[in-house]
């Protein structure tokens, strides 16, 4: 089981609200060592105004318990994207990379690289939305972590790329479990501009392969 202690460090304040504009952001690290599942996530919503649409945004690596579900396999570490807009048409999905076994270590790598992709979608959400630059030093060391981490970002967009072609990249929608096994389908469920920092290299090394 993994330590999440060494990946607190480049947060300033864990589970702590930030509130920008419409936008809350919110950093999500937990753990349970004797049920033996943990989560490192970020979660950004936007206040519903009855006039723009309504983000919904959830992205992180986690473990959780045993369930029934047939999307994904919680007990197993998993990397998991949600997302809700509601624009002219509503759009909601759960997008699971599920890993096989891992040890510890590579796991924790993984959450490494997963904090790297947080970092840089973040800084693109601020840039995007027009927001106050200086909320990024409220939600994470991010210096901090590109000077650290940097180096894990390709190990874990390796390890997706891998569930992608293992088909172990599932989208849940509308009750309805789908594979993602092509470039199309790729873009179709993850070419959003807040997650381009994971998707187009992702992307990348699947129109390659």
């Amino acid at each position: 089981m993994i330590d999440i202690a060494e990946l607190e460090q480049y947060f300033p304040d864990k589970d702590n609200i930030i509130e920008e504009g419409p936008f809350t952001f919110r950093i999500v690290l937990s753990q349970d060592i004797e049920d033996d599942i943990f989560a490192v996530n970020l979660k950004i919503r936007q206040a519903d105004t009855k006039e723009g649409h309504l983000i919904k945004f959830k992205l992180g690596i986690g473990k959780d318990r045993e369930s029934d579900s047939k999307t994904h396999k919680g007990n197993l570490p998993h990397f998991e994207i949600e997302i809700y807009k509601r624009e002219e048409s509503s759009f909601a999905a759960n997008i699971y990379f599920m890993f096989e076994d891992l040890s510890d270590e590579v796991l924790l790598n993984y959450g490494k690289g997963t904090l790297v992709i947080i970092s840089k979608i973040i800084e693109r959400f601020i840039h995007t939305h027009r927001l106050n630059k200086e909320i990024l030093t409220k939600i994470i060391f991010s210096d901090a972590v590109h000077k650290e981490l940097n180096k894990y970002e390709p190990i874990l967009i390796d390890a997706l790329y891998e569930c992608y072609k293992n088909s172990n990249l599932v989208v849940r929608q509308k009750g309805e479990a789908i594979v993602i096994k092509t470039p199309h389908n790729l873009t179709k469920y993850l070419s959003a501009d807040d997650l381009n920092p994971l998707y187009l290299p992702l992307f990348n090394k699947a129109s390659k392969k």
